[in-house]
């Protein structure tokens, strides 16, 4: 008893500077998306009660938290005062990408200024980008889990396979718009909260597999692509077979594209539930079988 709280004694001040530097670096996050607006986000928010530019400014820190989370893990070898330098850097990294996404989705989704839509009150796109925000969180926690020879490698292949599952998810979103007999992008500029729902869920579900071929110790540029490859392709296809499954077995009334002709608003949330869960099964087998 006496060693464990001996050891707690000298543990808690580096754990109490690590969690201030992730709390202060989330602040700056917030107070940055504040400034490059051009009105009082605080007002929209708190004052006015925009939902749909809630809905978006939430899941962004919903998307740090998740992305955060590998900077405060400590392995056991770790000493807590010498892992904090590294815990900056990674920070600063989440910081960036969290940043210039923003301007990545105005461009991919509706390819205009999004924060207008959002503060006329189009909830279905911030169901959407929300869905982004938070599959790109997950991707982010991927980049930042495992280890590598230097901290050279470290920064190159956390931003390389971090950028490429970011690549994979904004792919998987344009497949998406493809192959469905309806546009994404129309039925929500016309404010479709089931078209918001329903892929919404995709992405937030594509980034969760996705994270899985992200993640993993750096053992070289070939292997680590080729795994990464073949881990996100089997885990996309893996999460589309059991979506549709699932949607079979649960939602037998109602096909997807019967649930987008009749805005079946209730169906589709479920919907979009139902993928984020088998999304995080899904993970949990190629993480732990595979």
């Amino acid at each position: 008893m006496l060693d464990y709280l001996h050891a707690i004694a000298l543990s808690w001040p580096a754990a109490a500077v690590s969690l201030l530097l992730t709390l202060a670096v989330g602040a700056a996050l917030w107070a940055t998306h504040n400034a490059l607006t051009h009105f009082d986000d605080r007002q929209v928010l708190f004052e006015q009660g925009s939902v749909a530019y809630l809905v978006q400014r939430s899941s962004l820190v919903l998307a740090f938290g998740i992305a955060s989370l590998p900077t405060i893990t400590r392995g056991e070898d770790d000493y807590p005062w010498n892992v904090l330098p590294l815990q900056a850097a990674q920070l600063a990294w989440v910081f960036v990408a969290l940043l210039g996404v923003r301007y990545l989705v105005d461009a991919i989704l509706l390819r205009e200024r999004n924060t207008e839509e959002l503060l006329d009150g189009n909830v279905a796109l911030g169901v959407l980008e929300a869905g982004f925000y938070v599959g790109f969180g997950f991707v982010l926690n991927g980049s930042l889990t495992g280890s590598a020879a230097t901290f050279g490698l470290s920064l190159a292949s956390t931003v390389v396979f971090g950028l490429l599952g970011l690549a994979v998810v904004v792919g998987v979103f344009w497949l998406h718009e493809l192959v469905t007999p309806w546009s994404v992008r129309q039925l929500v500029r016309g404010r479709s909260l089931t078209a918001g729902f329903e892929a919404g869920g995709v992405l937030a579900a594509v980034g969760i597999v996705v994270r899985e071929g992200v993640a993993g110790d750096f053992t070289g540029w070939t292997d680590g692509l080729v795994a990464f490859a073949a881990t996100s392709l089997f885990a996309v296809a893996m999460l589309y077979l059991f979506r549709w499954v699932t949607n079979r077995l649960i939602l037998r009334s109602a096909t997807l594209n019967q649930i987008q002709e009749r805005q079946l608003v209730g169906a589709s949330a479920f919907s979009a539930v139902l993928l984020v869960v088998v999304a995080i099964t899904v993970a949990a087998v190629v993480r732990h079988q595979l």
